[in-house]
């Protein structure tokens, strides 16, 4: 059954991938993160169950650095998704012990192929026999002991940060399902690698002394969960589709009137329907992200320097629903559609006058092939952004 259920999880690895938009970092994250979780159940699959030996040649101890990239490549999934932070140089450093891990086995890495065979020989005679494996400074044991502990302590670490970025930003309300979801899957692998740890310790109790640590129930508790861990996780995801295809997420119907300055607008672009997104709908972070690379690409033809630049212009151009936009500038960059505009025309104009434009236009002229229609929105909008009048800001670059 594990088996069957990692490959469905490879399955979601790639519609992860397929379906992201751009460099979609959180969804790269995720679908890495399926990838590996998928790699170790065929492994587990593979060692714990009667299979030939050669398969067993092939996966046992090869992937052993896959488990210890579970922890942190979740974190900075969330990290992403969450905390709405960009992935920097440091974030490397969540890798090291992963590679410490391949430097340590790759003495058997680096082994003959018959050697593989001779030691998988041995484990299906006794799969306690996975431990004679070389490695090359930490024994078998310490590492053994060391996965599920490590892992533990990743799943908490992140579950404390999603706690303490969700209350800095409120978005357990305006992201109730994403948030639990992911609350579901850090408490699935503490359990899963808590599990882990007491089979570990109950096969060393019984090893040295000859008896159980723990009783026969819960020693059944503990391997059936990770049959739990594997169905919940990988068929949960397929009932918020959103996360693999991001579709328009409807929560309740709306209202479509529309008003007087909707008429005046759909003289220069088709009419799109508009919605309060605060109360109408749930724009999940994927979704989110995915839309921030979407209108950061769009941006590069300088789309907002034409004077009826607007959010239906946007819609219609991306092909990304009205609401979604709305729901991007108010709710997750905290900004007004028009102050987002204004600062990027501004941006525009002060590099006109660094590079000399000034001295051949007016700042009339600048303002107006920026998008500017009349010279106050220009003053005010200039003003706003920089603290000086254009007239006050062409004067300190002066003295």
């Amino acid at each position: 059954m594990i088996l069957n259920l990692s490959f469905l999880g490879l399955v979601v690895a790639l519609l992860l991938y397929i379906y992201r938009e751009g460099r979609a970092y959180a969804k790269i994250l995720l679908g890495i993160f399926y990838f590996l979780t998928s790699i170790f159940g065929i492994v587990h699959d593979v060692t714990n169950t009667p299979r030939s030996e050669f398969l067993i040649s092939l996966f046992a101890v090869n992937f052993t650095p896959f488990y210890f990239l579970m922890g942190p490549v979740f974190y900075l999934f969330v990290k992403v998704i969450i905390g709405r932070e960009r992935l920097v140089i440091k974030d490397c450093w969540h890798m090291v012990f992963a590679a410490l891990i391949m430097l340590n086995i790759l003495p058997h890495l680096f082994s003959s192929f018959d050697e593989k065979l001779i030691l998988a020989h041995k484990i299906v005679d006794r799969p306690e026999a996975l431990y004679e494996a070389r490695y090359l400074f930490l024994p078998t044991f310490y590492q053994s002991l060391l996965r599920p502990i490590f892992t533990i302590a990743y799943f908490v670490y992140t579950g404390i940060y999603l706690i303490k970025r969700c209350r800095i930003k409120n978005y357990f309300v305006t992201h109730k399902i994403s948030i639990l979801w992911i609350g579901l899957i850090i408490l699935l692998y503490i359990l899963l690698n808590s599990a882990s740890l007491l089979v570990f310790l109950n096969a060393i109790e019984l090893k040295n002394f000859q008896k159980n640590l723990f009783s026969p129930w819960v020693l059944k508790a503990c391997m059936d969960i990770k049959y739990w861990v594997y169905s919940v996780q990988n068929l949960s995801i397929l009932f918020i589709p959103y996360v693999l295809f991001s579709p328009q997420y409807k929560k309740k119907k709306h209202s479509t009137a529309r008003t007087q300055g909707d008429l005046v607008l759909s003289t220069f672009v088709p009419p799109v329907k508009k919605v309060n997104p605060s109360s109408a709908y749930e724009v999940p972070f994927f979704r989110l992200e995915e839309i921030g690379h979407q209108i950061a690409k769009y941006c590069q033809d300088e789309p907002y320097l034409r004077s009826r630049f607007s959010l239906s212009m946007i819609s219609e151009e991306t092909k990304i629903p009205y609401y979604q936009l709305s729901y991007y500038f108010n709710n997750h960059l905290g900004v007004s559609f028009n102050d987002w505009k204004n600062e990027l025309r501004v941006k525009h104009i002060i590099t006109l006058i660094h590079s000399g434009k000034a001295q051949q236009n007016t700042l009339e002229a600048l303002a107006h092939s920026s998008g500017f229609l009349s010279r106050s929105n220009f003053v005010k909008a200039f003003k706003y952004n920089t603290g000086k009048t254009p007239s006050e800001y062409l004067k300190s670059l002066k003295s």
